[in-house]
């Protein structure tokens, strides 16, 4: 029997727009503009909303009634909230047993609906605190990350001048002298103590291949 395929549940990408985006149409600037901002209203979901909109509209304006002040404490009104839809839902259940056909039964759906859509109001109302949240933690993690990074780099660069100036120092005192074309010790110039050159870097050369 073979296994069932994975299906995605996010839509197919648009293959006729993505094949527009090659290497060579975007070398060539032939590649489509990315559409322009919108600026007036858009529609999401059904609804329409406009780009000044605020990021958690007021609940007057969706035709709610609110139940809180203005001026609040959120943990507070939220415990609140919390408590009234376990008291409207224990009245629900009494209802229910009681009188299931009973009219209240729908009213008592309504405040329900209510107290929910109040509760989930002041929760999102702390959508952009969060969002500053996870931005700030972001940020830490990364400044953290570069930190490590760069003090493992200085080890690493305090560890290779260590052992370059161990080399230096193990370098013998009798190194060839560099020899020029015409057999002088420079190819210019006469011997001097000032003009003697010796081949450390050659000498250095071979020291850290032999450590490679």
């Amino acid at each position: 029997m073979s296994e069932p395929q994975q299906v995605s549940a996010l839509p197919p990408p648009p293959m006729q727009y993505i094949k527009e985006y090659t290497d060579e149409n975007i070398r060539k600037s032939l590649a489509p503009k990315p559409p322009p901002p919108i600026r007036d209203s858009y529609m999401m979901f059904g609804n329409q909303f406009q780009c000044d909109d605020l990021i958690i509209r007021p609940l007057e304006s969706q035709g709610i009634e609110r139940l809180h002040p203005v001026q609040f404490d959120h943990k507070r009104e939220l415990k609140k909230l919390n408590m009234s839809i376990l008291v409207n839902f224990l009245d629900l259940l009494d209802i229910l047993i009681k009188s299931p056909g009973s009219i209240k039964r729908e009213e008592k759906l309504e405040d329900l609906k209510l107290l929910f859509v109040h509760m989930h109001h002041l929760i999102n109302e702390y959508r952009p605190h969060q969002a500053r949240e996870t931005l700030r933690v972001m940020m830490e993690v990364q400044k953290r990350q570069r930190l490590e990074t760069a003090e493992r780099f200085q080890k690493h660069l305090e560890r290779v001048v260590e052992m370059i100036q161990g080399c230096l120092a193990s370098l013998p005192d009798d190194l060839p002298q560099m020899e020029g074309p015409d057999g002088t010790a420079d190819g210019t110039r006469s011997l001097s103590a000032r003009d003697k050159i010796w081949d450390k870097d050659a000498a250095m050369c071979s020291i850290i291949d032999e450590i490679a």
